[in-house]
């Protein structure tokens, strides 16, 4: 599949919404719509991926998966502080459209974050899931991630570059 993987544009209120959107499709898939839809406002989703941009709030970025129909998949990635005080980079969330699943996106989208904190000097990466998101506890697992343990409902993944 031909497919670029670029920084969100920080001036499109399209794209940001996009992501707003698909952040909230992931909870919904996840969670169920009862629990995952109510969980945040489509404007605190919104705000959200603004943060993600801002760097006098966040060192952060978001990137896009663009085919010829348009956005296709993104993840959002973050420099975070441990609970020791050191520092790692994590994926946020992750969103394939399901019918490009299985594509290599996803993959591509792994790629494109770890490059972004790598560039930053950051040595761990992490991202933490519901233990039932067995898709990306896979892919992050072929991409070296292995369990580090829980945080509060979620389980953390973790990888040393």
């Amino acid at each position: 599949m031909e497919a670029l993987i670029r920084p969100i544009a920080p001036d499109s209120d399209e794209e940001i919404a996009w992501v707003a959107s698909r952040m909230r499709a992931t909870l919904v898939e996840l969670l169920g719509e009862q629990r995952g839809g109510r969980m945040y406002t489509t404007e605190w989703l919104r705000e959200r991926v603004r943060f993600h941009l801002d760097p006098a709030q966040c060192e952060g970025g978001v990137f896009v998966a663009v085919v010829a129909e348009g956005l296709a998949g993104h993840t959002i990635v973050r420099r975070e502080t441990w609970e020791d005080g050191s520092t790692f980079g994590l994926f946020s969330t992750f969103w394939v459209e399901p019918r490009h699943r299985r594509s290599g996106l996803a993959s591509r989208l792994v790629a494109a974050g770890e490059g972004w904190m790598r560039e930053r000097g950051l040595t761990v990466f992490r991202t933490w899931t519901d233990p039932g998101n067995a898709p990306l506890i896979a892919l992050m697992t072929r991409f070296g991630y292995a369990i580090e343990g829980e945080r509060g409902e979620f389980v953390v993944l973790r990888k040393e570059a």
